[in-house]
């Protein structure tokens, strides 16, 4: 069920939004103050210890045929996502806990510290198999062509906020081992 999920694009913003509807049991309509307890922001289980929540998503008039998402992820101690890549720009930002990253292919870029402006030199990322475990203000970010995991690397939950630039209309995550294909007529 669960890749059925992420190849579907009931995983895009607008499913998510659908689930939060039906899982409320009400419609924007009805109530246009988002409850207190974020009731009606889905939480996707994207494997064992990982979850994804995403928290908007607007077209881009800049980058036309383009989705901006805001999206928290959080991974428990141990909890570990497969190989994957996203259809666009990616840039992740730990906020609490240590979250390690992996490369499989492609090219990432790290910056330590980030967050407060003061970060050092970017670091890039080239040689598949090595982690790189990001501490809270630190940040990566990649394009649509890199495969990577991901896992939370601490003793406590990793918080990453992710903005993704993606492809409107595509999956937000798409497992490495996964052919779409062309879809039949």
């Amino acid at each position: 069920m669960r890749r059925l999920l992420l190849r579907s694009p009931l995983f895009a913003l607008t499913g998510l939004l659908a689930v939060g509807v039906l899982l409320d049991g009400r419609s924007a309509a009805q109530d246009a103050t988002p409850p207190a307890d974020n009731a009606a922001i889905a939480v996707v289980d994207l494997a064992p210890g990982v979850t994804a929540e995403v928290l908007a998503g607007a077209p881009s008039d800049r980058a036309p045929g383009q989705t901006l998402y805001l999206a928290r992820f959080v991974f428990r101690p141990g909890g570990e996502i497969f190989a994957h890549s996203h259809p666009g720009t990616v840039a992740l930002g730990v906020v609490e806990g240590r979250f390690g990253w992996t490369l499989v292919a492609g090219k990432a870029t790290v910056l330590r510290g980030a967050a407060s402006g003061a970060g050092g030199p970017a670091e890039e990322l080239t040689e598949p198999g090595v982690e790189v475990v990001l501490e809270p203000g630190d940040a990566i970010y990649y394009e649509k062509d890199v495969v990577h995991t991901a896992r939370g690397a601490g003793e406590e939950p990793a918080v990453v906020h992710g903005t993704l630039l993606l492809s409107s209309g595509e999956p937000l995550l798409m497992p490495a081992e996964m052919d779409m294909g062309t879809p039949a007529a």
